[in-house]
This record gives C-alpha cells, sequence and structure tokens, in this order.
C-alpha cells in the first residue's frame, strides 16, 4: 500500500474534566501549534468525555475527515481509560501485548520501590502493527496506528493526557514520524502592531487580502494590539514544485511583509514572536541600561510581568506601588502642591513619578503609571479608563494620555502593554 501522505489532522482532547471545565485544555493549544510548525492543517478540534459510545463515534468521524487524528488522555490504567481498546476497534486492529512496554512499565515501578498492579499491564496493550512511543515521563506509552479507511490511508496517534508527558512523547517520538509523512512545510511571519486598531489596519491592506492565496494573511486582535501572521506554504522537497503560478500570489513571504512595512511599519514593534516586555529585555541588555517603574493603577502588574523573565535582574532595578498620595508623595517626591493642582490622574502627577523612580532607584530609563481603571472614581473631566503614562530616559520626560474602553481588567491589562510600548519606543529612540 502506498505510504501515507498528511495533510490534515483533526485534535481529540478526551476527558471528562475537560468537558465540565474541571482542567484546562492546554494540550490542544500546544499540539496545534506544533501540527502548523508541521505544515499539517489542524482543520477541527474536539473534546469527548470518557464514554466509549461518543468515544468511538468521535473517532469514526474524525478519521473520515482528516488524514490524522491525534489523541490525549485516556491511556490510564482505570476502567474509564478506554482510548486504546476503541483505536483498535476503530481501525479493525487487535489488542496485543507489547513486550517492550510491559518492560518498561515493570522497570518504571521497580525504580521507585513499588510494584505493578494487575490493570498497569492495560497499558502495554497496543493495536496490532501500531508502532510504539515510549513514555520516558511515565507509565503510559503511545501508539500510532496506520489504517486503510474507505480505500484511503489514515493515521491515530495516541498520547497520554498528562502534558509533561504528551509533549516529551511528541518532541521524541511523534513529530520525528509526523516529518517524513508531510507534502508542506509552512513558513510563518508575525508582525505585531500597536497603535491602530484591527479594522483600520486591515483597511490599510484591504488589497493583499483580498488578492492572497500563497501567502496568506491572518489578522489577530488582543486588547491593546494587533498581530498579522504571514504564511507561506513550500513543498517540503524544494525539487517538488507543487506549487504553480496561478496558486501562488506574485508576493513572496518576505516581499509581502516588506509590504505590509511600507504601509504600517510606523506601528510594527516586532517581526517575530518575542513579547513586549522581552523586546524590551533585549534591548536593555543590548544597551548595558537599567529600567524602572513607578505604578498606581496597574499595582505591580507591569513589574510582576517583566519579573517573569529570566535574567531580568542584570536590568530591573525595581518598582514603587504608589496606589495612595501619600506614597507618591513619600517613595517618589511627588510634591504636594502637583497633587493638589492637578490630582493623582494627571499629565503632571505621572511625569513626576517616572523622575522619582528614576532619581530613587538610580536606573536609566523609568515608566510610570497612573490612571482610573474602574469601575468607580471616574468623573466627566476624566471618565474611567483616562489612564497617563510617562517615561524618564537620560534625563528627558515624555507622557502620553490614553483613554482605554473596558471593564477594569482589561483597561489595567491595556495599560501594562502600553507602558512596556513606551519603554520600547524610549530605547529605540522612536518619540516624535
Amino acid at each position: 500500500m502506498q505510504q501515507i501522505v498528511i495533510e490534515s489532522a483533526e485534535i481529540v482532547a478526551i476527558g471528562t474534566e475537560l468537558l465540565i471545565g474541571q482542567t484546562l485544555n492546554t494540550n490542544t493549544h500546544y499540539l496545534a501549534n506544533q501540527l502548523n510548525l508541521l505544515g499539517i492543517n489542524a482543520y477541527y478540534q474536539t473534546v469527548v468525555g470518557d464514554n466509549k459510545e461518543r468515544l468511538e463515534q468521535t473517532l469514526r468521524t474524525a478519521v473520515s475527515r482528516s488524514d490524522l487524528v491525534i489523541t490525549s488522555g485516556g491511556l490510564g490504567p482505570t476502567v474509564d481509560d478506554i482510548t486504546m481498546s476503541l483505536v483498535a476497534k476503530v481501525s479493525n486492529r487487535p489488542l496485543v501485548l507489547d513486550k517492550v512496554s510491559q518492560k518498561n512499565i515493570q522497570a518504571y515501578f521497580t525504580s521507585s520501590g513499588r510494584v505493578p498492579c494487575q490493570n498497569n499491564w492495560k497499558q502495554a496493550m497496543m493495536p496490532e502493527g501500531a508502532t510504539v512511543m515510549p513514555n520516558n515521563n511515565g507509565t503510559a506509552p503511545g501508539a500510532i496506528v496506520v489504517f486503510g479507511f474507505d480505500g484511503q490511508k489514515k493515521a491515530i496517534a495516541c498520547l497520554p493526557g498528562p502534558p509533561d508527558e504528551l509533549k516529551l512523547m511528541f518532541e521524541e517520538s511523534l513529530f520525528p514520524w509526523l516529518e517524513t509523512k508531510v507534502k508542506y512545510r509552512f513558513k510563518n511571519r508575525f508582525l505585531h502592531m500597536i497603535g491602530i486598531g484591527e479594522s483600520n489596519a486591515e483597511m490599510a491592506i484591504k488589497d493583499l487580502i483580498e488578492q492572497q492565496v500563497n501567502p496568506t494573511i491572518a489578522p489577530y486582535a488582543s486588547p491593546g494590539e494587533v498581530c498579522f501572521r504571514l504564511t507561506e506554504r513550500i513543498a517540503k522537497d524544494s525539487a517538488e514544485q507543487n506549487i504553480s503560478e496561478n496558486e501562488s500570489n506574485s508576493l513572496s513571504l518576505d516581499q509581502l511583509a516588506e509590504e505590509i512595512y511600507q504601509r504600517l511599519g510606523q506601528y510594527i514593534y516586532e517581526d517575530g514572536e518575542r513579547t513586549l516586555p522581552e523586546i524590551v529585555f533585549d534591548l536593555l541588555k543590548e544597551k548595558n541600561e537599567t529600567i524602572a517603574f513607578a505604578e498606581s493603577c496597574t499595582a505591580g502588574l507591569i513589574s510582576a510581568q517583566f519579573g517573569e523573565l529570566p535574567g531580568v535582574s542584570s536590568v530591573f532595578k525595581g518598582s514603587i506601588i504608589s496606589y495612595s498620595n501619600e506614597a507618591k508623595e513619600n517613595l517618589l517626591q511627588v510634591t504636594q502642591s502637583i497633587l493638589e493642582k492637578h490630582g493623582a490622574v494627571s499629565e503632571e502627577t505621572a511625569l513626576a513619578m517616572a523622575e522619582g523612580a528614576a532619581k530613587t532607584l538610580n536606573s536609566d530609563l523609568a515608566i510610570s503609571v497612573t490612571g482610573i481603571a474602574g469601575p468607580d472614581g471616574g468623573s466627566e473631566e476624566k471618565p474611567v479608563g483616562t489612564v497617563y503614562i510617562a517615561s524618564y530616559y537620560k534625563g528627558q520626560t515624555h507622557v502620553i494620555k490614553h483613554l482605554i474602553s473596558g471593564q477594569r481588567n482589561r483597561v489595567r491589562k491595556v495599560a501594562v502593554l502600553r507602558a512596556f510600548h513606551l519603554a520600547w519606543q524610549n530605547l529605540m529612540n522612536k518619540l516624535n
């Protein structure tokens, strides 16, 4: 029979705990990203509970519409772990004992001074002819089953549910196997923008979107920013030119990106997959400079996000959270006259906070945030969502007033993003 070629996939996450929201389905997110890297179109994602009838129906439907089905979960030793037996049924294969898996399970228990229960041997039962994927993080091995279905070759890959086990098995076993079965690979570029809405960004490249075939443009929006994912489909074997001139745009991936830069370059802060805090960190390291923060309405969210980066202590001097006017006066040297005349949420206070943070913490760059996140505290002059973000960099100050829509959490989330953006603008010398 001809070797299987995989172009499409469905991810089936198995477990009642996923259906009822008890467990977050992070495995599907991970697998979807990996399939994209491989050039496999993941057209469907399904979650199904530990029910034999529904799982069998789900598997049969998935196999009927996709070249590859990847399951996660249901490989344990308990009664409700039914994935492998149903995959055997759908593929019309008997379950047989895999002696290597049996030996590995025994070794796993012996290494921890335990004795396996009788039901643990269930995990060594595999569909006949399956490619077994060892589990180097647990007891449940996985399997790849290739079989005929309606005259076509299909594959089901069974992975364990625990994320650390699934990821290691995918990287060590399934990814290398899939690399030999794909026809195309995808090449991506990610253009991240701040300062323009999704609708306006799309209108600026409307003609490019309407003409797209290959490469393609996929716009995404999240609070405060927009991202364009540019994707080019490339034949895995460069000698195999499966993409004709009629199927492809006249622009290559890099030419398409350059055209978007010509129109929207002023808003693009990243051409890649780094986050804004990561970019700021990298710039500070390159310049051998330091940063500090003064936070009011964000209450430490900026410094918490920055502090998550490994090695950040080399550039991060600290943060001062100053909710009250007293804290602004005592910790940041914001004068009482500024607070009385202009208020805690004002351009003048934000500037004084930034300068105070830079001098108190002895940093090259300081960013301050003060605002009204809501739901209370707004006025006609300063409505909820009013946020001032200021910078102090090498003696120069800059402040921007933002009106951020949405609930409290959104206001604060966008304020954090805009704070890092102002830091980036300073470090890149992009302030007007």
